[in-house]
């Protein structure tokens, strides 16, 4: 899941980055419609536009929005607010300490035997 989402934002960044490459592949998909139906020539076939026209338009209106830096993007205010100066530290209920102490009995018998280094 992670990788589709990965690629999806890489895909996203990168059509941004050649969005006049994405406007020219839509033109070149839909060529026939647009110049059938979009064009602004398209009463005057001597001109032989085919839609190169709203192609153009695209482009320049492309060209604006990356100029002037509005393509989607949007200004959001950012503040700072102090939550720790309202929170306690303050246990909510009383503790109570226990003391636990454990002792080995191994450890506290006295030893019998002194230990003598072998003679030489």
């Amino acid at each position: 899941m992670r990788y589709l989402f990965a690629i999806i934002i890489l895909f996203g960044l990168l059509l941004q980055n050649f969005s006049q490459l994405v406007i020219m592949v839509k033109y070149k998909m839909d060529e026939a419609y647009i110049a059938s139906v979009l064009c602004e020539n398209r009463a005057m076939p001597e001109m032989h536009c085919n839609g190169k026209c709203y192609l153009k338009k695209q482009l320049k209106k492309d060209e604006q929005q990356q100029q002037n830096g509005s393509t989607g993007k949007e200004k959001y205010e950012v503040s700072y607010i102090n939550v720790l100066q309202e929170f306690s530290f303050e246990p909510v209920a009383p503790s109570i300490s226990l003391l636990v102490h454990y002792q080995d009995p191994e450890l506290h018998t006295p030893l019998i035997s002194i230990f003598h280094p072998p003679q030489a």
